[in-house]
C-alpha cells in the first residue's frame, strides 16, 4: 500500500513575520502553491493509493476564493486518487470554511467532526481514520480515543495536534496528546500535522510509526533547513517512510563578520558564498558584524541590487561597529598597542592579499579578546543557523 503524506501548507500565508515586502510575499504565495501542487501530482504519478493532508492545507482568515478554486481544480485532476484533509486549527471545518461551503470532487474525502472517522479504500484493504477541528481550539480532543478492529485491513490514522513530548519550548498546543495514549494496537502509520518540521514521534510498537511530515516549504526565518513530503510504502512484512525533498527555497540566517573585507566588492563575493552553499534559491537575513570602515556598509541597497539573482531574496542588517584607528592604537603604551603594533607592521609586509585578510583577522580577534569581548575565531557570534 502506498500513501503521501504531506501537511502545513498554510496557503495564502501573508509572510508578514519572515519581514518580507509585497513582492516578495506574493512570490512565496505562489511557490506554496506551486509547491503542493507539484507534491499531489507526484502522488497521482507514483501512484499513491491516497494522498494524506492532517491539517492546515490554508489559513482560514485569508484564504480566497482563487485558492479554493485551484484546490478543488487540483483535485479532481487527480481523479480516482483519494485525497483525505483533517481540518486543523489555522482551516477548521466551520461555517463559512471553503470545506464547507463549496462542493468537492468525489474523490476528497474532509474529516468534517471533532471524533474519528473510518473511511474505507481500495476495496476495504485500507482504511483511514481522521478527525477535524471544529474551531480554532477543537471542542473535544479525539487522540487516544481510537479503537482499530482486527479485520485484516491496513489501518491509517491522521490528525491534527501537538505531540506533548516534542512541543517547540515557544509553541501553542492544539489538541494536545502523548504518544503511550495515541497509540493504538492495529494501526500501521499515523500521519500528522501542526509541527513544520519532520518529527518522527518513537513508539515502542514494531513497524508501527508516528510521523509529523512538517511543512513541504518554509514560512520564515525560523524554518530553516530542509522541507520534505513523505511517501510510505506499507508491506506484509516492512512499513518504510521516505522523505522527499518538496521545498523550492531555503530559509537562511547567517552572521557575517566584515572587519577584514576592504572593500563592497569584499562583501559582495563573501555573501555570493553564503548564496552558492545552497541547493535551492536562498532567503537569508545576513547580520553584518563587527567594526569597518563605514563606506564599506555606505549603500547597502546597492549591493542588495548586485545580488538580486544570486537570492530569492536579501534582508541586511546592519549590526557593524565604528573601524578602530589601529595605528593610534599601537601607541598605546600597554600588552594591547604592543599586539596591535606588531600586527600593523606584519600586515604591512604580508606577502599576498590572503596573508593579509588573515592577518587582519587575527588582529580584530585578538584586540576583541584582549578587552574580554567575545567574539569566535571565525566571527560568529551566536545565533548563526546555515543548517
Amino acid at each position: 500500500m502506498r500513501l503521501v503524506h504531506t501537511a502545513d501548507v498554510h496557503l495564502d500565508a501573508c509572510f508578514a513575520g519572515a519581514g518580507l515586502p509585497a513582492r516578495a510575499a506574493n512570490r512565496r504565495r505562489q511557490s506554496l502553491r506551486d509547491v503542493f501542487q507539484e507534491i499531489v501530482l507526484r502522488a497521482a504519478e507514483w501512484p499513491a493509493d491516497a494522498l494524506l493532508i492532517p491539517g492546515d492545507l490554508f489559513e482560514h482568515e485569508r484564504v480566497t476564493p482563487d485558492t479554493a478554486a485551484f484546490l478543488k481544480s487540483l483535485f479532481d485532476s487527480v481523479r480516482p486518487l483519494p485525497v483525505l484533509i483533517a481540518p486543523g486549527n489555522h482551516d477548521p471545518y466551520i461555517a463559512g470554511s471553503p470545506y464547507a461551503a463549496q462542493s468537492w470532487p468525489e474523490n476528497v474525502v474532509i474529516f468534517n467532526r471533532p471524533e474519528w472517522i473510518a473511511v474505507p479504500l481500495c476495496g476495504g484493504r485500507l482504511v483511514v481514520h481522521g478527525f477535524a477541528f471544529d474551531g480554532y481550539e477543537i471542542s473535544s480532543n479525539p487522540f487516544g480515543a481510537l479503537a482499530i478492529p482486527q479485520d485484516g485491513a491496513i489501518h491509517v490514522a491522521m490528525g491534527h495536534g501537538t505531540e506533548r513530548a516534542h512541543q517547540p519550548p515557544d509553541g501553542k498546543s492544539y489538541a494536545p496528546f502523548d504518544a503511550e495514549t495515541a497509540f493504538t494496537p492495529g494501526l500501521a502509520y499515523f500521519a500528522l500535522g501542526h509541527f513544520h518540521r519532520l518529527t518522527e514521534i518513537p513508539v515502542a510498537a514494531g513497524r508501527w510509526r508516528m510521523m509529523y511530515s512538517g511543512a513541504p516549504e518554509g514560512h520564515g526565518f525560523d524554518e530553516s533547513g530542509e522541507h520534505v513530503f513523505l511517501e510510505i510504502e506499507i508491506g506484509e512484512e516492512d512499513l518504510r517512510v521516505m522523505p522527499k525533498t518538496s521545498g523550492r527555497v531555503r530559509f537562511a540566517v547567517h552572521d557575517l563578520d566584515v572587519s577584514s573585507l576592504a572593500s563592497a566588492q569584499d562583501l559582495v563575493t563573501s555573501l555570493r558564498r553564503i548564496a552558492a552553499a545552497y541547493s535551492v534559491p536562498a532567503i537569508a537575513r545576513v547580520r553584518l558584524k563587527g567594526p569597518c570602515d563605514t563606506s564599506l556598509i555606505g549603500d547597502l541597497q546597492a549591493v542588495k541590487d548586485a545580488l538580486a539573482n544570486d537570492f530569492e531574496y536579501l534582508l541586511l542588517e546592519d549590526e557593524t561597529l565604528p573601524a578602530e584607528d589601529f595605528e593610534e592604537l599601537a601607541l598605546d603604551p600597554t600588552i594591547l598597542g604592543a599586539f596591535v603594533q606588531q600586527l600593523n607592521e606584519e600586515i604591512r609586509d604580508a606577502p599576498d592579499p590572503e596573508r593579509r585578510r588573515m592577518l587582519i583577522r587575527a588582529r580584530t580577534v585578538g584586540v576583541a579578546a584582549l578587552r574580554g569581548h567575545t567574539l569566535d575565531i571565525a566571527g560568529r557570534r551566536g545565533g548563526e543557523d546555515d543548517s
